[in-house]
């Protein structure tokens, strides 16, 4: 029996680069022969491996919301203060705004912005990463209420969410171009309705 020829690329690495293409690119304007470049693959592997355009951008919306998530557990564990991790997430959103580079945005939010009201398989993606992200701002809420640093009567979920919001609000604005000097109110006044 016939097995065909082992893998011979590392999956998480030609993710990680589609994941970045998408990202710099958007979906649509990404074609098949950048992503082949970027990850290095024939034509034959990408779509043994992945089946399709679709399903490969699709993948790559879970890695980069599994990435993200985890990163930013490790980040809330490592904080002093939980208030002080969302503070610091919402500083490193505006920091893009000063940022040399372009202003590449949020995959996620890019995405919802591009293709998921078009898409439901896009959509269905968009929300579980969104899900991943609000579990990990309702830890962080919930640490900050057993410490005492937040009184709100709203829910931990329904201020999460409100937080999600506000961040991915933020995202747009930076990727539209807004100043440092607009958005630091703003974030300010998200710390504070939370508390």
């Amino acid at each position: 029996m016939n097995l065909g020829r082992p893998r011979e690329f590392d999956i998480d690495r030609a993710l990680e680069s589609a994941t970045r293409q998408f990202w710099v690119a958007g979906y649509e304007a990404t074609s098949m022969a950048e992503l082949l470049a970027v990850m290095n693959l024939s034509k034959s592997s990408l779509y043994q491996t992945f089946g399709s355009k679709e399903a490969l951008f699709i993948r790559c919306l879970d890695y980069f919301q599994t990435s993200m998530a985890a990163n930013l557990s490790s980040q809330l564990q490592s904080s002093d203060s939980p208030m002080q991790f969302l503070a610091d997430y919402l500083e490193s959103v505006i920091d893009e705004a000063s940022a040399k580079s372009a202003r590449k945005g949020c995959l996620l939010v890019n995405t919802a912005n591009e293709l998921a009201q078009r898409n439901p398989a896009v959509r269905e993606a968009v929300a579980r990463g969104g899900e991943q992200m609000i579990r990990v701002f309702v830890e962080a809420l919930e640490q900050a209420l057993a410490r005492g640093e937040i009184h709100s009567p709203q829910s931990v979920g329904e201020l999460a969410r409100y937080y999600f919001s506000s961040v991915s609000g933020l995202r747009t604005m930076v990727k539209a171009g807004a100043s440092r000097e607009e958005l630091e109110p703003i974030a300010r006044l998200v710390m504070k309705t939370l508390q």
